[in-house]
């Protein structure tokens, strides 16, 4: 029995727990659908009453005032008002008491003429004054409105509303509900893992590894530090039959030697053979007690993925909505174009962010990773709550400059948190539990971000973003302190002016690094983050639109990504996927000039989240690849410390160039010039990382 086949087991059981969970959601969905459906005739009835009161007010005023029913003047003009101002409705009427249309602002759909003769339709008149129904008419939802006072009962206004505004409506609510679905599907993996699922992966970790241990037999005795294991009865019972093994051994090999001391004459004539059989059974058989120097609880490595969660997902709120908060609050900068001081809060986040990486790697080594990660998040809300209170941009980039400190901090912490728990040998994998609380926060954060803005306004939504922060503190409290530095780790340091420019000038990086990481990185942040939120609003949609397309390509990042990792198994391979990544991306970009619609930006975030998903995890890999010679002379941490500086420089540079190209031409030419640079990009890296063919390497 391997340690595989009981993580298959344990997946299995993770999967029929996510499979009733979705099955509930989708059923939530559908009934949420339903009631939306039903709920939604009274709240258009309402709606349409108090602007047919209005309408219904100044025809009884005419009438007041002796101009017959019949003969009103103006009523088209009003009708024509209404329409401009509320583009939903497409018909307006006003009947008599017979049901005889007497004003209309254009001609009657199929059917409106029966309906308003109906008795049903006339019924509206023996009500009360205001009294409206709504009823479906061909392609539209008609809502009547009597027009009638105590005295009188002169008709019925009728105001059809495009049955295509109702289902987009419809629509728009399924959407929710569905992010929604997604949302909850996510929060519940997270929430499995953090009750349940350390614990029994650990536990399954230690079951099957002592089975792979006794079969190829070792029966050494191991060191547990959980005391609170799911299968602690059976590993105990499994320690149990390896200690009195051991015993067993021991007392043999007491015996052997205490039998060495004895004369000659006096030692058994089978003692030869059973010395030769205990050294056999040495050579063939471990035996003994594991020591507790290189002992680490993998167990505690997954106590960071909660408190990452929360706090990423606090950060991630913003995406949606951000760069149209900071639209909103614009004020003229002499000199300054206000599409550039849109992009300053993201870039200027991004560049603290790059720059404070490497200061705060030594800081965190020297305080610890609780202490750092608590100082980050504290600082954090104080900057969320901040930025709901600003008045200007100006002050928004102080507030923001918090958040981005913040976000360092305990990003750095939590990173060198997987470090130093994660067996060396299991490091990779370790980082995918660190990645993947990023991404299923990247996932939740800009959908549910949107709906909030939609729905309550940007400033509470920020508030909600502090309070997140501020309850990953009380996850955080729960870390235990730093462990003991292995005697072989080399402390963290600062990259020196002397080496970072070394790496600049060196080729083999810059491929890596110029080509591939910092035109990946400037595509996202430039059309995800500053220029898809701007051009959906801008066109007339929402912010909640804005974080579904968001959370579709956190989707494909979350699904893909694995599989293009797998695939990441040569050097040559690792070039295509980062190259034919880059231009997939660019792809994306270029996408939108077939139109500006939400299908053709569907498209393109598909298309950038593929390639991203292509290139991302072959990009680091990469660096190894290319600058063996630079990592065994500087050390990896100073190589892949100016690698992500000059990553998160490329994040920087997104939003300010998309900005200066929005400033210079519109949306569609910053998608396509962003999407054209990653092309070109992706392409140029494929070529300077060719390999000749054989026949040219070859002594002529």
């Amino acid at each position: 029995m391997s340690n595989h086949y009981l993580r298959r087991i344990y997946l299995r059981l993770a999967g029929a727990v996510t499979l009733v969970v979705m099955v509930a959601l989708l059923a939530n969905a559908y009934l949420s659908h339903r009631t939306f459906e039903r709920a939604l005739a009274p709240q258009l009835g309402s709606k349409m009453a108090s602007v047919g009161g209005s309408i219904s007010a100044l025809v009884l005023k005419a009438v007041e005032n002796g101009v017959p029913f019949s003969e009103l003047y103006g009523v088209n003009e009003r009708f024509q008002e209404v329409k401009s101002e509320m583009p939903e409705v497409a018909y307006l009427a006003l009947t008599d008491t017979h049901g005889t249309i007497l004003h209309q602002s254009t001609t009657a759909p199929e059917g409106a003429a029966a309906h308003f003769a109906l008795p049903t339709t006339l019924k509206l008149l023996e009500g009360n004054a205001g009294t409206s129904s709504v009823q479906r008419v061909g392609k539209l939802f008609m809502v009547s409105v009597s027009v009638a006072s105590a005295e009188r009962k002169l008709g019925l206004l009728h105001m059809g509303v495009d049955l295509r505004f109702v289902d987009d409506m419809v629509l728009d609510m399924l959407l929710d509900v569905l992010v929604v679905l997604v949302v909850a599907l996510f929060f519940t993996l997270e929430l499995m893992h953090f009750i349940a699922g350390a614990k029994l992966d650990a536990s399954l970790r230690d079951l099957g590894e002592t089975f792979e241990r006794g079969s190829t037999g070792n029966f050494v005795i191991p060191v547990r530090l959980g005391v609170d294991q799911a299968f602690g009865g059976l590993l105990k019972v499994l320690d149990g039959v390896l200690a009195r093994l051991n015993d067993a051994y021991e007392a043999l090999a007491h015996e052997l030697e205490r039998s060495r001391h004895v004369p000659t004459h006096e030692r058994h004539p089978g003692m030869r053979l059973a010395h030769r059989g205990a050294t056999e059974l040495a050579a063939r058989f471990q035996f003994g007690r594991a020591s507790k120097a290189e002992l680490r609880d993998v167990s505690e490595l997954a106590k960071v993925r909660a408190p990452l969660f929360v706090f990423i997902l606090a950060e991630e709120l913003t995406r949606s909505f951000l760069p149209g908060y900071v639209n909103d609050l614009l004020v003229p900068v002499p000199g300054v174009s206000s599409q550039i001081l849109i992009g300053l809060p993201i870039a200027l986040f991004m560049l603290i962010v790059a720059i404070a990486q490497p200061f705060l790697g030594v800081h965190c080594e020297r305080v610890g990773h609780r202490r750092t990660m608590l100082a980050g998040a504290a600082i954090a809300a104080t900057g969320f709550l901040a930025s709901a209170m600003a008045h200007t941009v100006l002050d928004l980039l102080i507030w923001r400059s918090l958040c981005a400190v913040g976000y360092a901090m305990v990003f750095v912490a939590a990173q060198s948190y997987v470090l130093d728990h994660a067996p060396r040998q299991q490091r990779a994998k370790s980082f995918a539990l660190f990645v993947g609380a990023i991404m299923a926060a990247t996932v939740c954060g800009p959908s549910i971000g949107g709906i909030l803005a939609d729905n309550v306004g940007v400033r509470p939504t920020l508030v909600i973003a502090a309070l997140l922060a501020a309850v990953s503190i009380l996850v955080i409290r729960q870390l235990p302190d730093n462990r003991a530095r292995q005697a072989d780790e080399l402390p963290a340091r600062v990259p020196t002016w002397r080496e970072f420019g070394a790496l600049v000038f060196n080729r083999r990086f810059m491929t890596v690094t110029g080509l591939a990481a910092m035109p990946a990185k400037m595509l996202l942040t430039g059309i995800c983050f500053y220029l898809l939120p701007l051009h959906l609003v801008a066109s007339g949609s929402t912010q909640s639109m804005a974080g579904r397309l968001l959370m579709i390509y956190a989707v494909v990042m979350v699904v893909l990504g694995p599989l293009m990792a797998s695939l990441a198994v040569s050097r040559e391979r690792m070039h295509w996927l980062v190259g034919g990544g880059l231009v997939v991306s660019g792809l994306g970009g270029a996408a939108v000039l077939a139109g500006g619609g939400i299908g053709w930006i569907l498209l393109a975030v598909l298309l950038i989240g593929l390639g991203q998903s292509m290139s991302i995890s072959a990009q680091s890999a990469l660096v190894a690849e290319h600058c063996t010679e630079e990592i065994a002379r500087l050390g990896d941490g100073v190589v892949y410390g100016v690698y992500r500086l000059l990553e998160r420089i490329g994040n920087a540079l997104g939003p300010v160039v998309a900005a200066a190209l929005v400033m210079r031409f519109n949306y569609e030419i910053g998608f396509v010039a962003i999407g054209t640079v990653a092309i070109v990009a992706g392409l140029a890296f494929l070529a300077a990382t060719r390999q000749p063919p054989a026949s040219a390497l070859a002594p002529a």
